[in-house]
């Protein structure tokens, strides 16, 4: 591989890594956004990796918004699970099931029905459950192909002319 065929080819993923980082942001839910980055690793001999990740520490649930959770998981065991609480003996938050039938649970006086534990089914992943990295990948695939084929075809053609003495030209 020419040396000219490799930096176009890494500039290209550089720009690639950009544009994905900005679609799979645009595709995220508004939290998720600021924990989306992208950059490209050389592996050698001109090839490249595009890797993409979200920050767990800025966003813990990413991934459930990526890849869905419990019963709305598209990868691992899909099953719902439990909530238990942390510091007190029982969970309180604001619930129209329990609201609906008020003779089945006991409630705060400020409205907020007291459970001991509950089965959470999960999320489905954003964007009707496609994620957002997932969807991003998609669409820049689409347009990296075409800017592909005309990086090549402009390192082999600037060879051609370097190789026959028309620098420039």
């Amino acid at each position: 591989m020419t040396q000219r065929l490799a930096n176009n080819l890494k500039r290209r993923a550089s720009s690639w890594a950009g544009q994905l980082t900005s679609l799979a942001r645009s595709f995220a839910p508004n939290h998720v956004e600021p924990a989306i980055h992208s950059h490209v690793e050389e592996k050698g001999d001109g090839e490249f990796i595009i890797r993409i990740t979200a920050d767990r520490r800025i966003a813990p649930d990413a991934r459930a918004w990526e890849f869905g959770s419990g019963i709305h998981a598209r990868r691992g065991v899909k099953k719902k699970y439990p909530i238990l609480p942390k510091n007190k003996k029982v969970l309180a938050f604001n619930w129209e099931i329990a609201n609906a039938q008020p003779e089945n649970f006991k409630f705060l006086p400020d409205g907020r029905v007291m459970l001991g534990s509950v089965q959470h089914p999960g999320i489905q992943a954003a964007n009707g459950g496609k994620g957002y990295i997932a969807p991003a990948m998609i669409e820049l695939r689409k347009k990296a192909k075409k800017e592909l084929s005309e990086d090549i075809r402009a390192a082999i053609v600037g060879d051609l002319r370097e190789s026959f003495g028309r620098k420039g030209r």
